[in-house]
């Protein structure tokens, strides 16, 4: 019985290829099918929630939310990855909401991570179908050890516009801009 016991226990390691999971640090190079970028450090925790703060005369608020997600783009070798997601919304100092995507469904979140680094900064991408596929990299980190405050840094691809698009041709400072290029945000 017990021969039996580890023939099939060895014959289901051969035919069974584990799952490889590594750490929020790791690339998305030459990953395994199915592996998981996990957040083994539970870092990503600490940036949850919701964060709030003023730059150019305009209240931002965003909500970050920890997700495990499935990735196919790379068709050859689908993967798991904890990450964030973000959704966002602006108003002027007059309470008029200027840009607003708190209440999408969070797979259509514009805000996704993409990779922490081991200073525990964590870059975010950040695509926007309704502003003509507008592009951008956003870093956010700590400014101390109380993870009370957050430093957000945002920075735009240059865009190529269709002529359809609702701001094509018009000079920089009158298309939309709804994130603040540097602003320091605070937990709710």
């Amino acid at each position: 019985m017990k021969n039996i016991f580890l023939f099939t226990l060895l014959g289901g390691t051969l035919f069974c290829k584990a799952q490889q999971i590594l750490p929020l640090t790791t690339m998305n190079n030459e990953l395994s099918l199915n592996s998981y970028i996990k957040d083994l450090d539970n870092q990503l925790p600490a940036f949850e929630g919701i964060w709030k703060g003023i730059s150019n005369n305009k209240t931002f608020t965003i909500v970050f939310k920890k997700v495990k997600y499935y990735d196919t783009l790379s068709q050859k070798n689908p993967y798991y990855k904890d990450m964030l997601w973000g959704k966002f919304q602006v108003k002027d100092l007059d309470g008029k909401t200027l840009f607003d995507n708190l209440s999408i469904e969070d797979n259509y979140s514009k805000i996704q991570g993409m990779h922490i680094y081991p200073s525990g900064k964590y870059e975010l991408m950040y695509i926007d179908q309704d502003l003509c596929n507008k592009v951008g990299l956003i870093m956010i980190g700590f400014t101390d050890s109380s993870k009370k405050e957050l430093k957000f840094k945002y920075k735009d691809y240059p865009q190529n516009l269709d002529p359809k698009c609702f701001y094509y041709g018009k000079p920089v400072d009158q298309q939309p801009d709804p994130l603040p290029k540097e602003i320091i945000l605070v937990k709710q």
